[in-house]
């Protein structure tokens, strides 16, 4: 995930700034890496509480876990993780099924030449 860090010296002058800083760090950001950040964190909490992340969020939303901070950070981590995830195969899927302007076949296939008879 993108992150911005700052010291006194190097903090952004303006909004506008700091805005672009951050779009530019999100616009060089990898989904992939994402991803595998936000497992990395799921898997520190399951091991930790003893729980499968699916089976924590359930429980969570319906009030049977308190209000630690740890589960609101894993909450949160759980909510990160499952729409990343979401949105990358969404783009699979759709760059699967659109074909693109300069490729007629998966690069995979051969393609067949003619056999002269």
């Amino acid at each position: 995930m993108p992150t911005l860090s700052y010291t006194h010296e190097t903090m952004p002058k303006s909004s506008e700034e700091f805005q672009r800083q951050l779009a530019e760090a999100i616009a060089n950001s990898n989904p992939i890496d994402d991803l595998l950040e936000l497992a990395a964190d799921l898997r520190c909490f399951e091991e930790k509480y003893g729980m499968a992340s699916d089976e924590f969020y359930r429980r969570f939303k319906a009030g049977e876990l308190g209000d630690d901070f740890d589960f609101f950070d894993w909450s949160s981590c759980f909510r990160m993780y499952t729409k990343t995830r979401r949105a990358i195969e969404y783009a699979l899927m759709r760059a699967a099924v659109l074909p693109t302007e300069n490729t007629s076949q998966p690069a995979s296939v051969p393609v067949e030449e003619p056999v002269p008879a």
